[in-house]
């Protein structure tokens, strides 16, 4: 009974977290909804500026973060697969500390499968969220430029003017800065299920400890998303933000 009420807890700790900073009334005082609003001053600058290599190089730094984690992902994942076939010896192994609660070998493949699910939802957020980082670079390259619009007008080509006006280059970097903040944000869903995939690893010891595991790794989250020194900080910036 003890194993369903710590799952149950788990889970509800997880789904409360990603509500609270996504989608509750409090979400507006996390550091992703701050950085939001400068990703969006990032696509105004962007597109008022030539060349736009800068922009493409931080760019492209960024998606190679959010590779580094799908890969290693993906590695954790399949040694994890792997620990399903050695269940005896891992059950042999854990049988040796007094505290452990994990006496037989559908336990511990219900456990393994359980954090294989989480790994498995962490990368779907880190491959979504490399695959839109690959549209804004692209976005990023067909903004409107310049230098392109005095090649037009040497070339007596009206037919893009549209896109040099103010309106619509400001409403392209809004947009651009919108998507951007998307792939962020499945970005940091991926990380967090890290942090809960930690916690769930506790549960081969003991429920108890899965709880308390769960408890902290929450406290911890909701620390660095409202609490944070980085926070504070990020708010003398602009008090508007």
């Amino acid at each position: 009974m003890l194993d369903y009420i710590a799952v149950v807890f788990f889970f509800t700790a997880w789904v409360m977290h990603f509500w609270i900073i996504n989608h509750s009334s409090l979400r507006n005082k996390t550091i992703s909804h701050r950085m939001a609003a400068h990703r969006q001053r990032w696509m105004l600058n962007m597109v008022h500026r030539d060349p736009k290599m800068a922009d493409a190089l931080i760019q492209n730094t960024l998606q190679y973060g959010v590779l580094f984690f799908a890969s290693t992902t993906i590695l954790l994942i399949g040694a994890l697969l792997a620990g399903l076939g050695a269940s005896d010896k891992a059950i042999a192994l854990l049988s040796d500390i007094p505290f452990v609660t994990t006496p037989s070998r559908t336990a511990w493949e219900i456990k393994v499968l359980m954090v294989i699910f989480i790994f498995t939802f962490a990368f779907f957020k880190f491959a979504w969220s490399y695959r839109l980082f690959n549209y804004v670079l692209v976005l990023v390259g067909a903004a409107p430029d310049i230098s392109v619009k005095k090649s037009l007008e040497s070339c007596a080509d009206d037919s893009n003017d549209h896109m040099f006006t103010a309106d619509y280059m400001d409403n392209y970097a809004h947009c651009v800065g919108q998507l951007h903040a998307l792939g962020a944000k499945h970005f940091t869903t991926g990380l967090n299920s890290y942090f809960f995939a930690l916690a769930a690893v506790s549960w081969f010891l003991d429920a108890r400890l899965f709880i308390f595991a769960t408890i902290w790794v929450s406290v911890v989250l909701y620390r660095r998303a409202f609490r944070s020194n980085f926070g504070k900080i990020l708010s003398g910036l602009d008090p508007s933000v």
